[in-house]
């Protein structure tokens, strides 16, 4: 039998305790680590990312894609529905514009739209309206954690409204079945060349296309100051001075509303909707309330033009300044 003294079980003790602390210390982790491994892991208070996209859906499968995406959505193939997509995409406003049919498949008559992003992406707001043919039979619609979804007709179109705000990852299913006096038209002949939907679709895409080319021009031209055109015509920038009056409105605004004013006298009264969130940094879902404001307080006007929103001072507004 072995004796252990009193001595010699303490001794043996204070050695346990000190083994299982180095190996305490040697497998645990680090006390910054983070074991979320993703490039949106450690997403800071700061951190602000947005997809906002409108898809048209033709009958025969092609997309058009159109909205707001960030750079970085692009560089490193977060959409990648981008890989198999014709698509031009605008740095400044950072506007995409994608004609592609990688979005949908087809079973026998039954269609289905997967809309995915990067497995990594993280989005703080995140909006995706689909639009369908109208007449459609709608199926299942199976959205990722985070995102709902609401359906709607209009202008002979089937609407899929989603959105979802801190989402990750996120996925859209959609399963449809189009209208059976529609599935035997030749329409559907993928083989047989361009269909009336395909063709539609084409040409809206070179309309966009040319629009965003254009808008790119006069952007460039406004930055350039005064030009004359063939020494004809001048290209004249007004400047609105602020009055008294219009200072004395201003004070009744909200901060942001009055940021939003500021930015509409900065561009000579005149902004697209995207271009004032740009520069204001305020989200889409708020900038819309702002506006919707303003515009009901007579400060604003907002306008279409082709499928822009154009944000205008009022000339009930301007009529309290003078322009020089």
């Amino acid at each position: 039998m072995i004796k252990i003294t009193k001595s010699g079980l303490l001794q043996l003790l204070v050695a346990i305790t000190i083994t299982l602390t180095i190996t305490m210390a040697i497998t645990a982790p680090a006390a910054d680590y983070n074991d979320d491994y993703g490039p949106y892991g450690s997403v800071n208070d700061t951190y602000f990312k947005e997809l906002i996209l409108d898809i048209y859906v033709d009958e025969t499968g092609k997309a058009l894609v159109m909205g707001y995406v960030e750079r970085e959505d692009i560089d490193s193939n977060g959409l990648p529905f981008l890989k198999m997509s014709e698509y031009v995409y605008d740095n400044d406003t950072k506007q995409l514009y994608a004609f592609t049919n990688a979005l949908t498949s087809k079973y026998v008559d039954r269609w289905s739209i997967n809309f995915t992003t990067d497995a990594y992406a993280c989005y703080t707001e995140y909006h995706t309206i689909f639009y369908l043919p109208c007449g459609v039979m709608l199926g299942e619609i199976n959205c990722s954690q985070g995102l709902a979804h609401s359906t709607a007709i209009s202008n002979d179109s089937f609407v899929i409204d989603i959105q979802g705000c801190n989402v990750e990852s996120p996925v859209t299913i959609i399963e449809y079945q189009q209208p059976l006096e529609e599935t035997g038209g030749e329409s559907f002949d993928s083989g047989s060349g361009f269909s009336f939907g395909y063709l539609s679709l084409a040409i809206a895409f070179a309309v966009l296309t040319l629009a965003l080319i254009i808008a790119i021009a006069q952007m460039k031209k406004r930055g350039g100051g005064t030009r004359h055109e063939g020494g004809a015509t001048t290209v004249k920038r007004e400047v609105i001075e602020t009055t008294a009056d219009m200072l004395r409105v201003m004070e009744t605004l909200t901060d942001r509303e009055r940021t939003i004013v500021n930015a509409l006298l900065k561009h000579n009264g005149e902004m697209t909707q995207a271009d004032l969130r740009y520069e204001t940094e305020i989200p889409k879902s708020s900038l819309t309330g702002i506006l919707r404001s303003l515009e009901r307080r007579k400060i604003i006007i907002k306008k279409e033009r082709g499928r822009m929103n154009v944000i205008e001072l009022s000339d009930w507004f301007l009529s309290k300044g003078e322009r020089k």
